[in-house]
């Protein structure tokens, strides 16, 4: 029984003496084993260390890659696109010394003009602006010399190789060019025509206005370009504004021309040429700024012969609402001055007019649809209803007049002689 009625009995387990004691001594026989263990082995001589000699390695041989596992290729060159033509090349504004070649890229492009009087070239003009649009001016070149040139991009030819001829100096009495217009539609027809002119082999080309039917319309130029593509290629084109051209920018983008490109002139041979707009969008009567500039300009004039060359003509046997103020406005200070002859178009036909010492010709038989005549002029000389140009020939004093149809067929001559 429990002393203390509240505390439970609880089983308290003996330990006998002898078993501590046994124990004991198991444990102190182990510790007495290890002590002796320890002092012979630190009674024992110790082990060298070995003494160890740097050989230099040899440089490991990398195996190969797998097979199964290909090498990289090497990274390939950044390749830029190549620029194409888009228009030309074409030349502008021809002088004994100089003359601009222009052309038109799919992209923007570094341009330059490589030229010479053989194959080789020999030398080059380069764009400083790269870009889409280029107009490359070459220079010191040698009167009324043919040269060999090709328009290229970074070395790389854009063309194929074509000829110019630069200008008849002041003291070359002979040279030939041409005068036409109103190319405006019937494309077919005015491929004709330049082919026609392109048999000629002009010195160079006039034309009377109405380059195309819509001057503010891309693709007519598109159009007039890719027909007179190999013409002014090789021949120097004077244009003149028509009031099919709109008085539009683009007239004035494409072109390359003297003076405001609007009215100007330019020296070839012994000739000088004029040409205006009169096209029924500027001012030309007397006072005006064109009138100004075109009373000092004949005044200056010191060449024997003296062309003048503008759309809406002063004398047609078809009617024209603008012709008679024209008249009254400019044929005296033609006259006075002693102009020789005076290119017109606007009227698709072709008709000359003699008037006071002053020769008059309409030449608008480019491609547009023909005009009959309608009211006979009093001083009529001549008339066709063709598609046509005229080729002027100049030898010193004599002037020689060929009107030829697209078809070769000669529907006028005549001659003009210097005293």
């Amino acid at each position: 029984m429990n002393d203390d009625p509240r505390r439970p009995a609880r089983n308290r387990k003996r330990v006998p003496i002898l078993a501590v004691v046994s124990g004991s001594l198991v444990v102190l026989v182990l510790v007495i084993a290890l002590a002796i263990l320890s002092a012979c082995r630190a009674a024992e001589p110790a082990t060298p260390t070995p003494t160890i000699t740097s050989i230099p390695s040899p440089s490991p041989t990398i195996p190969p890659p797998p097979t199964s596992i290909p090498s990289p290729s090497p990274t390939a060159p950044l390749l830029l696109p190549q620029a194409a033509l888009v228009r030309g090349p074409y030349l502008q504004s021809v002088t004994a010394s100089s003359i601009i070649v222009v052309w038109e890229t799919d992209i923007s492009c570094p341009g330059e003009v490589v030229y010479g009087e053989t194959l080789e070239y020999g030398s080059s003009a380069a764009d400083p602006i790269v870009g889409a649009r280029h107009a490359v001016t070459l220079t010191n070149l040698t009167p009324y010399t043919t040269y060999q040139y090709r328009v290229e991009s970074g070395g790389v030819p854009l063309s194929e190789n074509a000829t110019f001829r630069s200008a008849a100096g002041p003291d070359q009495t002979e040279f030939t060019f041409v005068a036409f217009g109103d190319t405006r539609t019937q494309h077919d027809i005015h491929q004709t025509v330049v082919d026609r002119i392109s048999a000629m082999a002009p010195d160079f080309v006039l034309h009377t206005g109405d380059l195309v039917a819509m001057g503010s319309a891309a693709p007519y130029w598109e159009t007039f370009f890719e027909i007179e593509r190999d013409l002014m290629a090789r021949i120097p084109l004077y244009p003149t504004l028509g009031n099919h051209e709109l008085n539009h920018q683009r007239y004035f983008d494409l072109f390359y021309l003297p003076g405001n490109e609007r009215w100007y002139s330019f020296d070839y041979g012994n000739a000088r040429f004029v040409c205006l707009q009169i096209d029924g969008y500027a001012e030309y009567g007397p006072g005006s700024e064109q009138y100004t500039w075109l009373e000092q300009a004949l005044a200056e004039n010191t060449q024997p012969w003296l062309f003048v060359a503008f759309h809406i003509p002063p004398y047609t046997s078809s009617v024209d609402e603008h012709e008679h103020s024209i008249r009254q406005a400019l044929t005296p200070l033609l006259e006075r001055h002693g102009v020789d002859v005076v290119f017109g178009g606007h009227h698709h036909n072709y008709e000359r007019n003699e008037v006071n010492g002053v020769t008059y010709v309409v030449t608008g038989g480019g491609g547009a649809p023909l005009c009959v005549m309608q009211e006979p002029e009093s001083t009529r000389a001549a008339f066709a209803v063709a598609y046509h140009a005229v080729l002027l020939e100049i030898e010193g004093d004599h002037l020689q007049a060929t009107v030829i149809s697209n078809k070769g067929k000669v529907l006028d001559e005549f001659q003009r002689t210097h005293p």
